[in-house]
């Protein structure tokens, strides 16, 4: 069977428009079971965050990092300043507040 070039082009359109067609379809469908399954597990996920704030436990988290001395390459700042910049990536990273732990050390590397 010997396609002319009108019917070669046409044909390989109508594959191409198949082939999008089944794409988006399928990212459609992907969307979807996204948009459901999203709200279900923050649902689970806020369930056992409840449990354990209604029985009143304050949790703490101690964070020990070594301060074994390194090298000094930069000028020395204040430590203060390197606790509460810890303190502040540890509270934003555990989504907590940030007097729900301590930092007790740290080491410069």
């Amino acid at each position: 069977m010997v396609l002319m070039i009108e019917n070669a082009v046409g044909r390989g359109l109508e594959v191409l428009g198949l082939g999008m067609l089944v794409v988006v379809g399928m990212l459609m469908l992907l969307m979807v079971c996204l948009y459901l399954i999203i709200p279900i597990l923050g649902k689970i996920n806020s369930k056992g965050t409840t449990k354990s704030k209604k029985k009143g436990k304050k949790e703490e988290t101690t964070v020990v990092v070594d301060s074994t001395p390194v090298a000094e390459t930069e000028p020395t700042t204040n430590d203060a300043e390197i606790v509460t910049a810890i303190t502040a990536a540890i509270s934003v990273y555990e989504n907590k507040s940030p007097s729900t732990f301590k930092v007790v050390s740290f080491k410069r590397i």
